[in-house]
């Protein structure tokens, strides 16, 4: 079903403008399948125009946009201009420019020699134009209140002051993306491949701070990071098979590592209160250097393996942090100065299909993944907690995790008569781990199918999977050393036992209408779980239709229901006899709910040069949470939270006509409406963004109501 979203409006633009661009009985433009240019009327064209959108009373327009920037005025939303002959090709293409969302792209190819391409993309991200800070960033990552944690402190004032002094600012990131890919054909059966990408993210992004469980800060972050991959190799190809050698690099750097902020209620440090400032480290540097080689041999009785070995080596050396920033606290020694953190990564893929006769297929597929921290154990005697008391750390220093997973999987289809097949797999997953509360832990899973396809009119699929995982090797005692109940499990790795059947289905009473129809369910619980995630459930189905009577007209509509249920269970008690007492325990019991409606037209020159689509988008969802305790419980009465609902209606219409062959005028609407009630989020809760022990930014979770208006022109040329 060709349902139109907002992130591909644009695309179905530029194609439909293509398309209608010529008269009526006009052979439709030839298309290169290399390059998607047109050859007809030209193989360029241009998209531009005017755009304006209106926001309802009290509109979240930060939420509206998001990951796109909508803001009012002109645009050239698409440009493209390329050329293609029988041995050579290149296109240039633009779009949203000028605009936090812009993208610019290029490609060449000299067939069977040399090809190369370019991109870059800008990608926003939106938070909030409503947030509010009383915090200056005097240096970047260092943020000051000036004199009012002293008024605080002296009780010259409380901490309402904040609220009155914040200032707002929007809070919005920015990904930047350059994206370069070479290849080099040496000879007919050699080529060298070489790949550059690097991504930088600036802006600020929210980030919570703390002096303890009562004392909590949010922040606007800064955020100004680098990520290079570089990629680089060289394949060799003939009819038997190919080998492929390679080296692959990514490297992170974060020019601010560390954030600084002052605390809201004291201006002088103390030993038992608190200090008068946090810290805490950013992302640190990081590098990953691998390298790989691959092949793949053709067999005989249609058969066929490929094999994959990669040796990587992880790393990153940033300076550490002091225990603490509390001047009135001696910090204890740091064991070293640096983080000296790095891993040896092994991972291999071996593959073998074979189809020795014609009614039967066959797959095996072997994979593993080694990672070995190499890195040294940080010694810990003493360390700080809430940066107020010197304690002894019961461990002693770190674990560096490690662990190394196999997966094998076994496939066999038998397909005995022609619109029917029959399908069994098995895979068996074994992971090994150092510091968890499993050593090892097993997972098998059976996997049946049966498929009709082929017949004129119907297509059957249904699929069932059982699959049980194991834990072995229980270390309890860790568990107790960091004084957590010893029954409790941890959701990926306790045993575990899921059943899922899914099918699907699709009828055609004739060759312009079909329907199609699909469900899945699918249950799991852990046995042996006292605390932690008992059950994990989920149903869901879907219905809708295609009717597509003519080239002139397509409409579709579908409905789709899911439901995720889960139980959870936890102890509230303190060292001592309620750690032992199960009256003490609670569980939640939550559930998400989700409905969406779908519905699309397509009138593609029912009237003539023109071209109208509509589509329209309706989702719902709401998620509950519902706490329970056990009998006699001495633990308060739970006051239930309201459930967490969002909902979304979306339209959008689509209108083009075509002066000429190589200009048209088009018009388009978008119409978008977002209700959320989120408890912990929404304006009643956060209505100041000085809460009792706690100085938020403001950000919120409001509802919006959008309409948008493209006015556009299109020329080709």
């Amino acid at each position: 079903m060709r349902i139109m979203r907002s992130s591909i409006v644009i695309v179905l633009w530029l194609s439909a403008s293509m398309a209608s661009a010529q008269q009526p009985n006009t052979p439709p433009p030839q298309v290169n399948e290399d390059t998607g240019l047109s050859t007809l009327p030209g193989q360029g064209q241009v998209d531009f125009g005017f755009r304006g959108t209106i926001f309802g009373d009290n509109s979240d327009e930060a939420r509206y946009q998001r990951f796109r920037d909508l803001r009012n005025g002109p645009f050239i939303e698409g440009f493209r201009w390329g050329k293609a002959t029988d041995t050579k090709s290149w296109d240039v293409r633009a779009t949203h420019v000028g605009y936090r969302d812009q993208q610019y792209a290029a490609n060449y190819n000299d067939f069977g020699k040399f090809k190369t391409s370019f991109e870059w993309t800008q990608i926003p991200l939106f938070f909030s134009q409503d947030t509010r800070t009383v915090y200056s960033e005097t240096s970047t990552g260092v943020f000051r209140l000036g004199d009012l944690p002293r008024l605080v402190q002296t009780g010259a004032a409380t901490t309402a002051i904040y609220n009155a002094q914040a200032t707002p600012f929007d809070l919005q990131l920015k990904r930047s993306i350059a994206d370069v890919r070479l290849t080099y054909s040496a000879t007919p059966n050699l080529d060298v491949n070489l790949s550059f990408k690097n991504t930088q993210k600036t802006g600020s992004q929210p980030w919570a701070g703390t002096f303890g469980l009562g004392n909590g800060v949010e922040l606007p972050a800064p955020v100004d990071t680098r990520t290079t991959d570089v990629g680089a190799a060289a394949e060799w190809t003939n009819n038997r098979g190919e080998v492929r050698v390679g080296y692959d690099g990514s490297f992170f750097r974060n020019s601010i590592t560390t954030i600084m902020w002052d605390n809201p209620v004291r201006f002088t440090d103390s030993a038992t209160a608190g200090p008068s400032q946090g810290r805490e480290s950013l992302w640190p540097n990081s590098s990953i250097n691998s390298g790989s080689i691959s092949g793949l041999a053709k067999l005989p009785a249609n058969s066929q393996a490929t094999a994959y070995v990669s040796l990587g080596n992880w790393s990153q050396n940033d300076p550490l942090l002091p225990f603490t920033i509390n001047s009135a606290i001696a910090s204890p020694a740091l064991d070293r100065q640096t983080a000296d953190a790095s891993a040896r990564v092994t991972s291999t893929a071996f593959t073998f299909n074979s189809r020795p006769v014609d009614h039967l297929w066959l797959n095996a597929r072997f994979r593993s993944y080694d990672f070995d921290n190499r890195t040294p154990i940080f010694h810990v005697p003493t360390t700080v907690s809430y940066d107020t008391t010197l304690t002894t750390f019961a461990e002693g220093g770190t674990s560096p995790y490690s662990f190394t997973r196999k997966a094998l999987d076994l496939d066999v289809s038998w397909t005995p008569i022609t619109f029917a097949a029959f399908r069994a797999g098995y895979t068996r997953e074994t992971v090994g781990q150092t510091f968890r509360t499993f050593d090892t832990t097993t997972e098998n899973t059976l996997r049946l199918s049966a498929d009709a396809a082929g017949i004129r009119w119907l297509t059957l699929r249904a699929v069932y999977e059982h699959a049980k995982r194991v834990g072995t090797g229980v270390d309890e005692q860790a568990l107790d050393d960091i004084g957590e109940q010893v029954s409790l499990r941890q959701f990926d790795i306790s045993d575990r036992n899921s059943n899922r059947l899914s099918a699907i289905a699709i009828v055609t009473p004739m060759s312009s209408l079909s329907f199609n129809a699909t469900t899945f369910v699918g249950r799991e619980d852990r046995p042996g779980v006292a605390f932690g995630l008992r059950s994990n459930d989920s149903t869901g189905g879907s219905a809708g239709f295609d009717f597509v009577p003519g080239d002139a007209v397509s409409i579709g509509a579908s409905y789709e229901y899911e439901r995720y249920s889960a139980l959870q269970a936890s102890r509230q008690a303190t060292p001592g006899a309620q750690f032992d007492d199960p009256t003490r325990d609670w569980t939640d019991d939550s559930a998400d709910h989700a409905h969406t409606v779908t519905v699309s037209a397509d009138l593609l020159k029912l009237w003539p040069k023109t071209d109208v689509r509509f589509a329209y988008d309706f989702s719902r969802a709401q998620s509950t949470y519902v706490y329970g305790l056990a009998p006699n419980s001495p633990l308060a009465q739970v006051s239930q939270l309201p459930p967490v609902t969002n909902t979304r209606n979306r339209v959008s219409v689509d209108g083009r006509y075509m002066l000429t062959r190589r200009l048209g005028l088009g018009l388009v609407y978008w119409y978008e409406k977002y209700d959320v009630n989120d408890y912990s989020f929404s304006p009643a809760t956060l209505s100041t963004i000085a809460l009792p022990s706690y100085l938020a930014l403001g950000y919120l979770y409001r509802p919006y109501t959008a309409n948008t208006v493209w006015g556009r022109v299109t020329y080709l040329w």
